[in-house]
């Protein structure tokens, strides 16, 4: 799918799991949330608020509508997809495209998955 960041190479065993991907310059969505570089360590790139800028309009619309696509396009599929996040969502020139889709496979538990387990009635 256009909108799925493509694996160099994937592994895995008995206890661990192994996916390479090629290195993007533009980073990830939450990158340029945060104007950072991709290369940056964590804590400097993601805890200075004062750097924080929102999207244009016209990146949210065409940003959504990717991610949108793709979303439809697993579920269609029968595919689960329970880590989507702005660190998730790479960027491509003025596409973004979706990461982890592995996770699922893997057995990991969703992004969300603490915030829906407050519910009772949800299981």
């Amino acid at each position: 799918h256009p909108y799925i960041y493509k694996i160099t190479f994937a592994t895995a065993n008995e206890s661990s799991a192994l996916v390479i991907r090629p290195f993007s310059e533009k980073g990830t969505l939450k990158d340029l949330i945060y104007k950072a570089k991709p290369k940056d360590p964590f804590l400097k790139k993601y805890c200075n608020p004062k750097k924080i800028q929102g999207l244009e309009l016209q990146q949210i619309k065409t940003y959504g509508r990717q991610i949108l696509e793709v979303l439809k396009f697993l579920h269609e599929k029968g595919f689960p997809y329970g880590h989507l996040h702005s660190a998730n969502v790479m960027l491509d020139g003025d596409t973004c495209k979706l990461l982890d889709l592995e996770n699922s496979l893997l057995g990991l538990p969703s992004f969300y998955r603490s915030y829906f387990a407050q519910f009772r009635k949800i299981n």
